[in-house]
């Protein structure tokens, strides 16, 4: 899971840093189907697709 992490952030950091469109479409197609996974895990697996599993508010802090 670490190494899917990184490899997202990494291609979050390529669609920032992309100076030609081509690159910048393909770092969003590489994260939008991570977060595809991520999101299909998480429904497989009865978990919420928002905030922590076993978080029992909002993903939003409150501040405290």
């Amino acid at each position: 899971m670490n190494q899917f992490l990184f490899d997202q952030q990494l291609a979050a950091m390529k669609v920032d840093r992309s100076g030609w469109l081509h690159e910048r479409s393909l770092a969003i197609e590489l994260m939008e189907a991570r977060a595809k996974r991520v999101a299909d895990w998480r429904f497989e697996n009865g978990l919420s697709n928002m905030g922590w599993p076993g978080e029992g508010g909002s993903p939003v802090s409150t501040g405290r």
